[in-house]
């Protein structure tokens, strides 16, 4: 079997240290989520030669990504093949890529990683456009991302996740995962273990609490995801056919 025949956790790439699958997880009626459908990531920019051959291997047919257009403007996405379908769907309205617009928003007097989360749950135009285009996406993997695969990748993964009926605290599992992957970065543990960023950490780590608070906003606030999508403005028809995706 050659390695992109495989079903992986998370992908041997050289220039993405997050790129990981949402396969294998147990859903209602002894079920899983499909392998070679859905892998969430980082940033593409810097994929080597043999990354893109690997995903396109794999079965990458389409990108989202969820960066802000000035994130995506200085570091775009490596174009893995003529024929993958790409978009850009800013899920949140900061330049992550920017010192200083990223000290602005994460020192801000009250602010809190939960309550960015909730602002990303609201945006319920981008939650639209994410999944209208996964619904009409070609046959194959769709992989969607953001600048380190944390927090905008999580919270569409906690919502592709729970619509295929994955319990809660698998979703947690899938999203703390990206702390340990990120710890391969050199420059991540520098930064991290500098004690001048220490006030900066809740917004480096990926807490569970935080993916927890989002999950609950969904389900508590809105009735579930099934009926938050709807709220959204998501048809039935895109609902199902991301479902079927997601499903074997």
């Amino acid at each position: 079997m050659e390695p992109h025949e495989q079903c992986w956790v998370r992908l041997p790439l050289d220039g993405a240290i997050n790129v990981r699958e949402l396969g294998g997880y147990p859903i209602p009626n002894d079920g899983q989520t499909r392998f070679h459908r859905f892998l969430r990531g980082d940033c593409l920019g810097r994929l080597s030669r043999r990354d893109e051959r690997f995903l396109r291997d794999y079965g990458v047919s389409a990108i989202v990504d969820l960066r802000d257009p000035s994130e995506v403007h200085d570091c775009p996405d490596k174009r893995i093949g003529p024929n993958v379908v790409y978009t850009n769907i800013a899920l949140l309205d900061v330049n992550l890529a920017d010192v200083e617009e990223v000290e602005r928003t994460f020192y801000a007097p009250g602010f809190s990683m939960k309550t960015m989360y909730g602002e990303m749950i609201e945006n319920y135009e981008a939650v639209r456009d994410c999944f209208r285009f996964i619904a009409e996406a070609p046959d194959g993997c769709v992989l969607f991302h953001c600048a380190v695969g944390k927090d905008r990748t999580g919270v569409l993964a906690m919502l592709l996740l729970s619509l295929a009926g994955v319990d809660k605290w698998d979703i947690v599992a899938n999203y703390v995962q990206t702390q340990h992957n990120l710890m391969r970065d050199d420059a991540y543990v520098a930064d991290w273990l500098d004690p001048a960023n220490r006030g900066f950490r809740p917004a480096m780590e990926s807490a569970a609490d935080v993916i927890e608070h989002a999950y609950d906003l969904v389900e508590n606030d809105h009735g579930g995801v099934e009926n938050y999508l709807l709220e959204c403005g998501v048809p039935d028809e895109e609902v199902a056919a991301v479902w079927r995706r997601l499903v074997s």
